[in-house]
Formats: C-alpha cells, sequence, structure tokens
C-alpha cells in the first residue's frame, strides 16, 4: 500500500508494437517528484494527434481516473499542447509528460546557480517551441484566457522569452569559461581531472564519497546530483580532481540534453571518465543502461576518452553473477573493467591503481634538485605530483616522482638552473609501491 502524502497519479506510456516500456522508470521519477502512482496504463498504438493516446482509450482513463480518485495524469510521451489540452478535459485532472515531470524534479533538487539557470533554460526554450501553437488555439478559442491579445501579445511575449533565453546562456557561457579555465590551470600544474558519470542511480555520488572522504547527498534516487561538484585529492597518491556529474537517462528529451549541456561539458574537460554501472540490476538492464550511457557520451564528443568501466553495487550479486557482468561489458568493448562495492568499498584499492595506470601522460622520473634549491621546489612536488621516494647527499636531493609530462617539462623548462631530470620512463603503469626499496642510479 503506497503511503498516504502526496498526488496520486497515474501513468501513461503510447509505445509501438516493437518499442519498450519504459513505465517502471516513469514510476520511480514520480516517487522522486513527490507522486504516488496508484496505476499503470499502456497503449500499443501509433500517436494519436488529438489525444497521444486512441479517444476510445482517453475515455477509459478518464473513467479510470474518476473510479481510482487520481489527481494527475503522468505521460512517459511528450504532449503537445492541444494533447495536453484536449486530455486535461476529458480526463477532468492535470495532465503532464516526462519532460515535465524531469523539470520539476530538477527544480527541487538544483541547490547552485548554475543548475537553476540549466532549468529556467530548459523551461523557456520549451515553451518557445509551443508558443505559436498556445496562440493559435487561444485565438480558436479552446484556450480561453490564455493570452488573448493575439498576434501582438505573441510578439511580445516570444521577444520575452528570447531575451531571457539570450541572457541565460551568457550567463552560462562565462560559468563554461570560468570551469574550463580553473581545469586547464589544474592541468598546467599537473592535477589530473578524473569524471565520475553513468546511468542515474549507479552509486556515483556514493564512489565520490569514498573516493574523496565527503559526505555529498546520496538517495539512490535519479538525479540527486544536478551540478557538477569537484574535490582534490591524491588517487595512489597522483594528485587529481574528482568530478561528480549529472547521471545520464535513456531518452533524454533534446532540450534537457542541451540545457544541461555546461553540465555534461565537464567531461570534455576530464583526462580519465569512469563509467559506473549498476551491477545489481538484471542483465538487459544493465545493457540497456550502458549502451544508453555510451549514446550520450558520444552525443557530447567524449566518446573516445579514457574510459574505465566501473561494476559497482557487486556487494549485492554473487560471485558468479560478478563474472558474467564483467564478460558482458567486455564484449561491449570496454577494455578495462573494475568491479567494486562504493558503499562497503570492496576493491578500492583496486579501482584507485587502475585510475593511475590509464591517466593519460602520467610518468615516472627521476629528479636531482642541485645545491640548496630544493626548499623552494619541494612543496610544489608534493603538491602536483607523487613523491615516491626521496635520497639526499650532501649537497643534492634526488627524488623519484610521478607526475603529468607536460607539468614535468615546465618545470625543466623553469628551474633549469636548478633541477635536472635524470630520468623519464613514459609507462607510468610499470611503478609499483614495493619498488621503494630499490636505490637510485646517479
Amino acid at each position: 500500500m503506497e503511503a498516504s502524502r502526496g498526488i496520486r497519479a497515474i501513468l501513461v506510456q503510447r509505445r509501438l508494437l516493437r518499442e519498450k516500456s519504459y513505465l517502471y522508470e516513469l514510476r520511480e521519477l514520480a516517487r522522486v517528484a513527490g507522486y504516488i502512482p496508484i496505476f499503470e496504463v499502456e497503449q500499443v498504438r501509433p500517436p494519436d494527434s488529438a489525444y497521444q493516446i486512441g479517444s476510445g482509450k482517453a475515455k477509459e482513463l478518464a473513467e479510470l481516473v474518476r473510479k481510482v480518485g487520481a489527481e494527475r495524469v503522468i505521460f512517459f510521451n511528450e504532449l503537445k499542447p492541444v494533447q495536453a489540452y484536449n486530455l486535461s478535459k476529458v480526463l477532468g485532472v492535470g495532465v503532464m509528460d516526462r519532460f515535465q515531470l524531469i523539470l520539476e524534479i530538477f527544480v527541487k533538487r538544483a541547490g547552485t546557480k548554475e543548475a537553476k539557470l540549466q532549468i529556467e533554460l530548459a523551461t523557456l526554450r520549451r515553451q518557445l517551441s509551443f508558443i505559436r501553437e498556445y496562440i493559435n488555439l487561444a485565438k480558436r478559442g479552446e484556450l480561453p484566457g490564455f493570452m488573448a491579445g493575439g498576434e501582438y501579445a505573441l510578439a511580445v511575449y516570444e521577444q520575452h522569452i528570447r531575451k531571457r533565453i539570450s541572457r541565460i546562456e551568457e550567463e552560462l557561457r562565462k560559468i563554461r569559461e570560468k570551469t574550463r579555465r580553473i581545469l586547464t590551470e589544474r592541468k598546467d600544474v599537473g592535477i589530473f581531472n578524473i569524471a565520475l558519470t553513468g546511468y542515474t542511480g549507479a552509486g556515483k555520488t556514493t564512489l565520490f564519497n569514498t573516493l574523496t572522504g565527503e559526505k555529498k547527498y546520496v538517495d539512490g534516487r535519479p538525479f540527486a546530483t544536478l551540478s557538477t561538484v569537484r574535490r582534490k585529492v591524491k588517487i595512489d597518491g597522483v594528485p587529481a580532481v574528482i568530478s561528480d556529474t549529472i547521471g545520464f537517462i535513456d531518452s533524454l528529451p533534446p532540450l534537457l540534453l542541451e540545457a544541461f549541456y555546461t553540465t555534461l561539458a565537464e567531461l570534455n574537460e576530464a583526462d580519465l571518465i569512469l563509467l559506473l554501472v549498476d551491477s545489481s540490476e538484471p542483465m538487459n538492464e544493465i545493457i540497456r543502461k550502458v549502451k544508453a550511457s555510451i549514446k550520450t557520451l558520444e552525443e557530447v564528443g567524449v566518446a573516445n576518452k579514457p574510459l574505465i568501466a566501473v561494476l559497482n553495487k557487486i556487494d549485492l550479486i554473487t560471485p558468479e553473477e560478478v563474472g558474467e557482468r564483467l564478460s558482458a561489458l567486455q564484449k561491449l568493448g570496454f577494455k578495462t573493467v573494475v568491479p567494486i562495492s562504493a558503499t562497503k568499498r570492496l576493491n578500492i584499492r583496486a579501482l584507485e591503481k587502475k585510475i593511475v595506470e590509464n591517466l593519460p601522460g602520467l610518468v615516472k622520473a627521476t629528479l636531482r634538485i642541485k645545491g640548496n634549491a630544493y626548499n623552494s621546489l619541494l612543496s610544489q612536488l608534493y603538491s602536483n605530483a607523487y613523491v615516491v621516494r626521496t635520497e639526499y647527499s650532501d649537497q643534492d636531493i634526488y627524488l623519484e616522482i610521478l607526475a603529468r609530462r607536460k607539468w614535468l617539462r615546465y618545470i625543466e623548462g623553469r628551474y633549469s638552473d636548478k633541477i635536472e631530470v635524470v630520468y623519464v620512463h613514459e609507462k607510468a603503469k610499470s611503478l609499483r609501491i614495493a619498488h621503494r626499496s630499490q636505490t637510485f642510479t646517479r
């Protein structure tokens, strides 16, 4: 029995014969938004221009609304204004679609200025695409009281929306430029950018908390994260910034994907992407969500970035099931797959080692700092690289480090009179911590 609080809702999807049913995902979204799903209706047929579902089905739905006492009807399908209006007249209750439902969730969970601007942008762009149809309906008397001023009112309202969209886009552009500048500066000082991503609910924020020691909000439901959160950490000794990004969802409305470009653009600046996968779900769901995630990565132009598939929540399945899921992901083309439990901290050390192994441009080097110059350099080295081992002589200091190649070249050039790069090994992953006992070759 559902809880008594919240708005009682009927969920509806109209789909084609071979099209997948998404009512279970709509159900979860409705619950996150605060609705109580009390009944689900599905119809297999082509879309109807007047009601989305067939007119006969609309009448059946109206009877069901009265019978079960529903207060809202939520469609998975995107509704045109005329469809929403016709349905509300027949059903006698409020009607909304999945786009509006997701926006409601975003409004509730948006905390930063960036997230709020992106939500407003998505809302305004949708209004702009519908405005002419709304006005046509109003002029025909089908939407009484809605902007009855005709073409002049339409022009004024449309101009207002376009101006506001332009202002929001400019603000988001500035945020994007600032973020890109910060991430570039971090790369220049040797710090790697690692982005956590994946289908919503896969456990990104839990892993973020595990890797960073943070206590970011986690509830296991869709879209707990709307704005990217970043923390500087050391992964197996290597300095990096971990970013927790918004989760993907299948069939995300294009206007929402476009509006959240600023958040997804974080992935373009990442050196390495961790794609989280919920291993506790049925195999067909895992494959569907992984494919949806890959498609989204392709849409934002980061499909060729270095990537590790992280098979999360292995504590909820058997070892045999872990093996099956590892094999399935490898067949999908993932070269590196790491099974973990972010909640139980299972195999986290193995994941950290794989992260370091897959960081592009990470090298192992031996440095000689001459004379007493090391006092001014050691703080930079310890902050922006991993100092694996040090050895002092009467005048010089030798260090073995893991660092970004580009930054190492910068240090070598800037302090050429104080520092000498004795040895560089391009494949940093060949280094193991157990090698600390080795002596330097001078």
